[in-house]
């Protein structure tokens, strides 16, 4: 299988998901597969079509910012964008950790061919430590949302389905919602405990669940 993934470095946001997309990386890697990793730079619109392309990768990791039509990468350029290329993803299964990108750009991508979209609908937000944002792996706050939105990639390099995939992420907020509750909770958990759940709630999948890479 390949494996395509764009991971782009360039302000606290972008440096987190792209560190916390390295456990992917490697998992793909181990279990054999070829993993396409655009990293910094690399992660701009020419790249990013060359590889959807040329490489036809049966699953697409996108890590950056994004809105209601659009990807983007390194810098923030615009690498997909709703009427313009999202017909590159045909026959493909899309992770976007992106704001709001499944709203319509999901939408429309499938309608254009994309096996299945998954993706958030509103704004992606996870809460980090300020003490840690120079070691974004070793951010236990940050975990708490970037490990249950690698359950949708690693779900998939198994082999499972986008719906099993998605179900897998959902699964994760919940365990981490319900955890955080049955402690005690503080200022800073009460908060958490309210994005995970927005996290949660506007994560969707579009196209076809049965889809397996």
């Amino acid at each position: 299988m390949n494996l395509l993934i764009t991971r782009p470095r360039y302000d606290y946001t972008t440096r987190y998901i792209s560190a916390w997309a390295e456990p992917v990386v490697q998992s793909a890697k181990s279990k054999g597969h070829h993993v396409l990793d655009l990293q910094e730079e690399r992660a701009n619109r020419q790249e990013v079509e060359s590889m959807l392309k040329k490489q036809t990768p049966e699953v697409v990791f996108f890590n950056g910012h994004g809105s209601e039509d659009t990807l983007t990468g390194h810098n923030g350029e615009v690498i997909l964008r709703t009427g313009e290329n999202e017909h590159l993803l045909s026959e493909k299964i899309i992770y976007a950790l992106s704001c709001r990108s499944a709203k319509i750009l999901g939408a429309s991508s499938v309608k254009k061919g994309a096996r299945a979209y998954i993706g958030y609908i509103e704004d992606f937000i996870f809460m980090y430590s300020s003490e840690k944002r120079t070691r974004p792996r070793e951010d236990r706050t940050a975990a708490l949302f970037l490990e249950p939105s690698n359950q949708v990639p690693l779900s998939l390099i198994k082999g499972n389905s986008a719906s099993r995939a998605y179900r897998s992420a959902k699964n994760a907020y919940a365990r981490g919602i319900q955890k955080l509750l049955t402690s005690r909770t503080s200022k800073e958990d009460t908060a958490t405990i309210r994005y995970l759940f927005w996290d949660m709630k506007n994560l969707v999948c579009q196209g076809d669940g049965s889809a397996r890479p």
